[in-house]
């Protein structure tokens, strides 16, 4: 029986993979979880392997061709079998979707909980690159353009980082993939082509960052398209097929702050940087999820897989984009050890280079609006994840303490799960766990 390979998906915003190149020749006879096929999105490259064994057939596919999300790439085949006339599941509205008419809104991002903004921005946010002139083609007498209004130029993660090491600014040139798109051999033509008169200075338009609240004016409409269709498509689905249900808790913070304040100096001169929250708070809930399995499940079918990696991510904001990123084995791992980490994938992300195992396979979600001045708020869970936690801001409240009202630094929690995985009551005490080791990270020790 024919195998179809599809394009996989790769992170909340992910809405298709571009083809780059095919590993296996068709009519090769492969090995189940042999990589067949390389292509690459936006964020990242990464590969395809075969779910099946059999033979390669039936490529629909080639390289620069965009697919979306698990849309036909090829299939495999048994001895003598010939692939499908068409898709029996092609992926749902893929043919009718039109390019973007606008850029899409930035989405809301998680951000680390307060106690240093300064740093804390840096931690978990990553800013959009400045805006840039649009690909043209480089003519014999160069002309000024405008910088469109998403401030991006469409090039494939390859093609960026080769332009970096070549020092080729890729605003000069127009790309030969799909949609205009810029791909490594517009850079490599463009390193090797002779040198072009430089574009005049005084002829182009100030390169000035608009708010984004003026983009659309009050009254207007946008689009719902591009990555703020493929986010709101997958919060949809994830309410749609779950049943979620929040528990919020308050936890009293003080000792929790004391000891990142703590830790934040003393290995701030080896580490280069400083501990934040988000580094403890990852440890502490690693810690419980490997107290509480049930927290680090998902259903497979007919049965819920309790995990055996934990593999805590932490929801941020790359480039305008919501991306979820995590850290692996990290129950396993040390606070310096999860802190440089977690630093790496802000790092990736940032310089638009974050790897497949970056945005996948995480069994637990943080997510942390504290640094907006959010008290709390009910996030909605990863899918196929059974629980996330949202993190509300640090605050100073009055507090009655042996018959006296005292102000205590305190922090809000809230737990969604998935009640089809999880009852109320262990999620009540893996929560309470949570708070526990908050309210006493010595515990952790």
């Amino acid at each position: 029986m024919a195998t179809a390979v599809r394009m996989p998906l790769m992170g909340m915003t992910m809405e298709e993979g571009a083809v780059t190149e095919w590993l296996v020749e068709e009519g090769a006879e492969v090995a189940k979880g042999d990589e067949v096929l390389e292509f690459e999105t936006d964020k990242i490259s990464a590969r395809v392997a075969a779910p099946a064994a059999g033979i390669l057939g039936g490529i629909a596919a080639g390289p620069g061709d965009l697919v979306k999300v698990q849309g036909l790439l090829a299939w495999i085949l048994e001895p003598g079998e010939t692939p499908p006339a068409e898709d029996p599941n092609p992926p749902a509205a893929a043919a009718a979707a039109p390019p973007p008419a606008a850029p899409p809104p930035p989405a809301p991002a998680p951000l680390p909980v307060r106690g240093e903004p300064a740093r804390s921005l840096s931690e978990g946010r990553v800013e959009p690159p400045a805006p840039v002139a649009p690909p043209q083609a480089i003519a014999a007498a160069p002309v000024a353009v405008a910088p469109p209004a998403s401030g991006r130029v469409k090039a494939s993660p390859l093609a960026k980082r080769v332009a970096r090491e070549m020092g080729i600014d890729l605003a000069r040139l127009m790309g030969s993939g799909p949609g205009g798109r810029i791909i490594e051999k517009d850079v490599t033509a463009a390193a090797a082509a002779p040198a072009i008169a430089p574009m005049p200075v005084a002829a182009a338009p100030p390169l000035a960052v608009a708010p984004v609240a003026a983009e659309v004016a009050a009254g207007g409409v946008i689009p719902l398209e591009g990555v703020r269709r493929v986010i709101a498509e997958r919060m949809q689905q994830s309410l749609r097929e779950s049943a979620q249900v929040t528990l919020v808790a308050e936890a009293d913070a003080r000792r929790f702050h004391e000891l990142r304040t703590e830790l934040a100096g003393r290995h701030e001169p080896t580490l280069g940087f400083r501990i934040s929250y988000n580094d403890l708070l990852i440890r502490i809930c690693a810690h419980a999820l490997r107290e509480h399995p049930r927290a680090n499940a998902s259903i497979e079918g007919d049965a819920i897989r309790l995990h055996d990696a934990v593999n805590v991510g932490l929801a941020i904001e790359a480039g305008g984009d919501l991306v979820v990123a995590n850290v692996k084995q990290a129950d396993r791992k040390s606070l310096t050890e999860i802190a440089g980490d977690l630093r790496g994938v802000v790092e990736r992300a940032r310089a638009n280079r974050l790897d497949l195992d970056d945005i996948t396979g995480g069994t637990f979600t943080i997510s942390n609006l504290g640094v907006f001045g959010v008290d709390a708020f009910t996030p909605v869970l990863n899918p196929p994840e059974s629980a996330i936690l949202g993190v509300g801001a640090l605050r100073e409240k009055a507090v009655a303490r042996d018959g006296q009202v005292t102000a205590e630094l305190s922090m809000t929690l809230s737990l969604t799960f998935d009640h089809r995985i999880i009852d109320g009551a262990p999620a009540a005490r893996f929560l309470a766990r949570i708070r526990e080791l908050i309210e006493q990270p010595y515990l952790l020790l």
